[in-house]
């Protein structure tokens, strides 16, 4: 007996049309829609963006960002709707600092009305209104990227930061639980702890997984719950907690915020009616942060206070 093999189909689209033959078009076009949204879910998934600067170590120099501005000027006033020219001017800019954004922002939303489809627009748009203070504007594209990129932790990490800014308490925590997922970063877990406090929500555990990480996180974990509690006004408990923090700061390795820690230790102590300790910090502060004006008012009020009290004994 004679046997004979139908070739397989080699494409997608052959294979698509043997479905539609042999069982109808509503089973072909259903396994059709769902191999295009496995492949859209995929690409998602998987896809990296070219050509990405973020930071000013990837910038274009700005004497030849210049440059190639005024190229895309002169291309632009040929044609003012050309969107791919709009979107690199935007781009370039975003590129040369804060002083440019209005521009950069006016270019890249004129270049999406005229149809640009570019994730990093979202990214950037995001990052200009943040910084010209539209927040709920740069939330909007942050998502829009996001929806795009959902790995993204540096994109999630400014939408979570950015919801905490603006009061959003129950976003933050909930983009900062997301970061939590892929991260036990301390300093994630310390923005956590804040946003959870914010919310009203319990924040121990978080705290706990913190101080088991060893100095570092311990470290940030007494600051957090020292400023949660100064908020609070228990200044008792709060300097006690930032005591703690402020004579342990060197384990929190690049730690930017020892003038804020020693200013909330030495006001706390003070208004825990710890004159001496108080002392001790806000001297620690003069001589990190001379300018810092609370701290220099408190400081000579208790630098009088001690004056009197040595002549007295005289």
């Amino acid at each position: 007996m004679k046997v004979s093999y139908e070739p397989r189909p080699r494409t997608l689209r052959a294979a698509v049309r043997k479905i539609l033959h042999s069982y109808g078009a509503p089973l072909g076009m259903f396994l059709l829609f769902m191999l295009a949204a496995l492949y859209v879910y995929m690409g998602r998934l998987n896809r990296a963006l070219p050509d990405f600067p973020r930071t000013a170590p990837d910038f274009m120099q700005s004497a030849k960002a210049e440059r190639r501005l005024a190229e895309l000027q002169a291309a632009l006033a040929a044609d003012p709707e050309d969107m791919r020219a709009l979107a690199e001017a935007g781009r370039l800019k975003y590129q040369l600092g804060p002083a440019r954004y209005v521009e950069a922002i006016a270019d890249l939303e004129r270049a999406r009305g005229l149809g640009l489809a570019d994730a990093r627009t979202f990214y950037y748009l995001g990052s200009m209104y943040q910084a010209v203070g539209l927040y709920d504007f740069a939330a909007q594209e942050y998502r829009k990227f996001l929806n795009n990129f959902p790995k993204d932790a540096e994109a999630r990490m400014l939408l979570a930061k950015l919801c905490y800014t603006a009061g959003d308490y129950p976003a933050a925590v909930r983009e900062y639980e997301l970061l939590r997922k892929g991260s036990s970063d301390p300093v994630l877990l310390e923005n956590l702890a804040l946003a959870r406090w914010k919310n009203k929500q319990d924040y121990s555990q978080t705290l706990s997984d913190m101080r088991a990480q060893g100095p570092a996180g311990a470290f940030l974990a007494d600051y957090a719950e020292g400023r949660i509690n100064y908020d609070v006004k228990d200044y008792l408990k709060a300097a006690t907690l930032l005591k703690k923090a402020a004579d342990s700061s060197q384990a929190a390795e690049g730690f930017a915020d020892q003038a804020a820690l020693f200013w909330l230790a030495g006001d706390a102590a003070y208004k825990s009616k710890d004159n001496d300790g108080a002392y001790v910090y806000l001297q620690r502060l003069s001589a990190l942060a001379p300018a810092h004006e609370e701290g220099r008012s408190l400081l000579a009020k208790l630098e009088k206070a001690r004056a009197a009290a040595a002549k007295k004994k005289k």
